[in-house]
């Protein structure tokens, strides 16, 4: 079982995940999501203590791909922690193209600490 911090646990219990069942590794490769789906991951911003902190992110389009540099990158938007979300909320803040454009990123994946955990798709009916 995996174990989040009460912020990441009072996001996921808002759209309706159980850590348990609906969280899930995926590789840090194109495979990783599809536009829409959210991500859970550490994000290591520089050098030093403190400077790996949690992310919730909606992928967009491209997924990943490849810079210039060889850096491969994942797009999308920093999902705020202390929002109010269900899963078809954040689904039609995605389709609506509703989600802030300061909350937009790009990712360096070779900088992801650790796993990536997506968070898989739930219903009213999967939970308990």
């Amino acid at each position: 079982m995996s174990q989040f911090s009460p912020s990441i646990q009072d996001f996921l219990d808002s759209v309706g995940a159980d850590p348990n069942r609906n969280v899930a590794i995926v590789p840090k490769s194109d495979s990783a999501g599809n536009p829409g789906d959210i991500l859970l991951f550490r994000y290591k911003l520089g050098i030093g203590k403190g400077s790996i902190k949690f992310r919730i992110f909606m992928l967009i389009e491209p997924i990943t791909k490849i810079a210039g540099t060889g850096n491969l990158l994942m797009t999308g938007f920093k999902v705020p922690k202390d929002g109010v979300y269900t899963p078809d909320s954040l689904e039609n803040l995605y389709k609506n193209r509703e989600l802030p454009k300061d909350n937009y990123r790009t990712y360096i994946m070779s900088r992801v600490w650790g796993p990536l955990r997506r968070v898989n798709k739930t219903s009213k009916s999967s939970k308990e």
